[in-house]
Formats: C-alpha cells, structure tokens, sequence
C-alpha cells in the first residue's frame, strides 16, 4: 500500500508541476565576490568544536567540483584568502516524553507470545543548536569580503522502561504531559555540538564556490491574446511540451511566432525554448517582448502573466552568473 501510495502522489505531483524544459546551469554564490577566490586558506574558528569547524570547511573546499574538475586550486603556499571564523552554541534543550505500548515479554517460541503487558517508557530528546560564522578575508588587502553565519543542530535519544504491568486495556501512547528543560548551552555534549558544527558547515557549499543546479524554462499553457487562444496549434505545442517532445514544441513555438508577432504567450514560450538551449540573450529579449506586450493588455489579471515576469527575472540572474563566472570557469588541463 505504502508504494502504491507513494505512486500516486508522484503523479499528482507530476501533473500539478508546470509543464516546460529542464536544463542544467551554473549558478554562482550566494555571496558573488567569493567565486573570485580560488586559493583559500583555512585559519581558525574560535569557540566550542573549532577544530572541527576548521576541519570540515577544508575537506569541503578540497571536494567541491564543477562540471567535473575541481573548483578550488592548491594554495602551493600562496594562498589568496582566508576562511575563518567562530562557533557559538545558541541552545541546549530536552524534552521527555512518557509514553505506554501493549508488549509481549514472554514467549513460548520465536512468533508465539505467551504472555502480553503494558509497558511504559520515558524517552528523553536532547537538542543542540549552534552558529557557526565564516569570514572570507583578501589576503592582498586584508579586506573582508564577506562575513555570513550559518546554523546547524544536532539530537539524540534515549528510551528507558520504566514500569511493566498486566495489560489491563488501557490505551497506548502518550499517557502524561512532556516536560521541556533548558539548560546552559555551554555545557552541551561537546559530541552532539561537533555534530551541530558539521551540519552548520555544509550550509556554507553554496556561499563559497558557483554550483550545477536543474533549472526549468516553464511555458504557458493558455494565451492571453484572441489569436493564441483560438490557434490550435498553440494547444499542440503545449501538448508536445507535456509529452516531452521539446524539439517538436519548440518548432512549433516559431511557427506561432512568425504568424503572431505580437502574441505574448507564443513569444514567452519561444524564449523558453531559447533558455533551456542555453541562448539566455535570445530568451532575454523574448522575455522583456512578451512583458511588454502583456503590460499592454487592458484589465489583464497579474497572475495570468506571473511566468513571463518570472522568467525575466531568471533569465537575468542567469546571464549576471554567466558574465560573472565566464573569466573563473574551471578548464581541463589548467
């Protein structure tokens, strides 16, 4: 039942997704100076766990790849910049938990029980929450180029017995209040702070270096002009689309293109075509075309054009990671 299940909500999660093309591209930092420098540094993380904050930051910028080459070079001693930074410990928390379940505790053989109790169980939650901060500095100018904090948190578990007795029908699981306790998060486990600190810093990946993500150019499905609405031929391409014939759609985009210049749903899906073969500067300019012509229609409903602003916006983004990355990009046998 549960894979039937499972079935069934990726289809309705495939049918209710915005049909369009995926295409993979480059995006670059969350912080854009960063991709400037590619021979950093580790220096120290102050705080509770430091040394592992250190150590990970530096196994990550040894791992990270793009389009199969490594993104970081070795520093060979002359470093460009220095990660460094502290970790602080926000919270030390723990909830317990009191809970009742029917259990067999004796038995005759492997799948014959004998004897049924109820057993009640505390079961104590104990969580840690911590920061860990990064400070990317220019080691030429000793400027910082960025300072960004990322959180991470940890939790461990433990389940004892606490009483046993015939099993009388009363109901199983919870059967009293949790109680929450806080504690001074300084003296948290210093294990479960090194697995806060892990986790903390592979939130920074996409901070310090540009990554591949699958994007997708969704198209229109409805035009907002008479003369799409009313072509069939519009509707045969948006069926291409959803059967995963890009080549066939997209062709059939231009044809609707050159007999309805100013048609803004033909236009936006056109420069969807154009995006996921990677022109960004073709799918720009029919983008910003099909805004503007949508702009134009009186008493037209915002969320009716929601995609073609969208997709400008996107487009433009991808074009500034473009330009920005074009002088850094990792080439084979450099």
């Amino acid at each position: 039942m549960r894979f039937f299940f499972f079935l069934a909500a990726t289809a309705l999660l495939a049918a209710c997704q915005t049909p369009g093309y995926d295409y993979e591209a480059r995006i670059a930092p969350n912080f854009p100076q960063a991709a400037d420098y590619r021979a950093p540094e580790v220096g120290r993380f102050r705080g509770p766990a430091g040394d592992v904050a250190e150590g990970e930051l530096e196994a990550m910028i040894a791992d990270i790849r793009l389009d199969g080459m490594s993104w970081f070079m070795p520093t060979q001693g002359r470093p460009d910049s220095l990660y460094e930074g502290r970790v602080d410990i926000e919270a030390w928390d723990e909830e317990v938990r009191y809970e009742r379940e029917r259990r067999c505790v004796k038995h005759d053989g492997l799948f014959d029980c004998k004897r049924h109790a109820m057993v009640e169980t505390e079961c104590t939650t104990g969580s840690v929450a911590v920061a860990v901060t990064a400070t990317l500095v220019d080691l030429a100018d000793n400027r910082t180029v960025f300072t960004a904090a990322q959180p991470g948190g940890s939790a461990r578990e433990t389940c004892i017995d606490i009483a046993e007795y015939p099993d009388d029908g009363r109901p199983e699981g919870v059967y009293r209040d949790p109680r929450q306790s806080n504690y001074n998060p300084y003296n948290a486990p210093i294990g479960m702070v090194e697995d806060a600190v892990v986790e903390a810093v592979r939130r920074f990946r996409y901070d310090i270096a540009p990554y591949n993500k699958t994007l997708r150019a969704e198209i229109m499905t409805e035009g907002l002009i008479p003369e799409e609405q009313n072509d069939t031929r519009f509707g045969l391409a948006v069926d291409a689309t959803k059967g995963g014939n890009f080549l066939g759609a997209c062709a059939q985009w231009d044809e609707l293109a050159r007999a309805y210049p100013r048609a803004p749903a033909v236009l936006h899906n056109q420069g969807a075509c154009a995006e996921a073969r990677g022109d960004m500067e073709t799918a720009q300019l029919r983008y910003a075309r099909a805004a503007e012509l949508a702009s134009g229609i009186p008493l037209l409903k915002d969320k009716k054009a929601r995609l073609i602003f969208e997709a400008l916006e996107r487009v433009s983004g991808r074009r500034y990671d473009d330009m920005l990355l074009d002088g850094t990009l990792p080439r084979s046998g450099s």
